[in-house]
């Protein structure tokens, strides 16, 4: 027992080592890159494996030990970056940055978006921390979900390529919004492989590698990542209270993006 979590803490200890040594690697930004953007929690992941799906070697299963090979992360994967094939997608949850050249920015309900957060980040909370207080706590990394938003939206325009993809509509349709991101990268896929990589990454697969593989990171020490993914689960966790403070703090984000449509909701 005691070998065994010895063995636990020096393998973790390689693994921070090893972010820290890709994090020292440089990377120049090329004009075909593509920054897979979002708050955390928004469906990041699920694109990852949706486009990884795509990009994979014949016979190859995706799963969170290797996704970063082909989707890999700006900051923890930098060395891995230098060596992909044009185009490259790189995954980052970066507040706006005028040197992207393009960008797919993924959006779910923020109120959706801290339940979600809260659930994953539980483990590493105070203890009894409710999900009131979470919901209040203005040090959410890397921002509040609003202000995140809006540093991407506010610049839109400033940017010569952005991709607004919405979480929910890839729920309800995730082949068709597969192809508008292929098609906005520039990547030439068949409508069998677009089928094929959306029947790899449905949740159930994605929830049965999560439990039976592990993650690579998992320094939240969260029990899953993917947990339910279905969207209105903010109805279930918002008391009136809550409901009201973010509609004062970050209320206009939802009815900007469409969430809402009535000021006084």
């Amino acid at each position: 027992m005691i070998k065994k979590l010895k063995n636990r803490i020096a393998s973790f200890i390689r693994k921070v080592k090893r972010k820290k040594t890709s994090r020292k690697v440089s990377f120049d930004i090329h004009p075909d890159d593509v920054f897979l953007v979002s708050y955390p929690r928004s469906g990041n992941t699920w694109v990852r494996f949706l486009l990884a799906n795509l990009l994979k070697k014949a016979g190859e299963t995706i799963d969170f030990h290797n996704i970063h090979e082909y989707i890999p992360e700006k900051g923890r994967n930098n060395d891995i970056i230098n060596t992909l094939l044009f185009p490259r997608i790189i995954k980052t949850h970066s507040t706006y940055k005028a040197n992207f050249p393009r960008v797919i920015y993924l959006v779910r309900d923020g109120r959706d978006v801290y339940v979600s957060y809260y659930h994953y980040r539980l483990k590493i909370l105070p203890e009894n921390c409710s999900f009131s207080e979470f919901l209040r706590m203005d040090d959410h990394s890397p921002c509040l979900w609003g202000d995140h938003v809006e540093s991407w939206l506010n610049h839109e325009g400033q940017l010569s390529g952005i991709l607004l993809v919405y979480y929910e509509s890839l729920l309800s349709d995730p082949a068709a919004e597969l192809k508008r991101m292929v098609d906005f990268i520039g990547i030439q896929i068949t409508e069998e492989e677009i089928n094929q990589a959306v029947h790899a990454s449905r949740f159930e697969n994605m929830r049965e590698i999560d439990q039976t593989k592990g993650r690579k990171y998992n320094l939240t020490g969260a029990d899953e990542f993917i947990r339910k993914g279905i969207k209105g689960d903010w109805q279930n966790q918002f008391s009136l209270d809550d409901i009201e403070f973010f509609k004062k703090r970050e209320g206009k984000v939802l009815i900007a993006l469409g969430y809402e449509d009535n000021p006084e909701w």
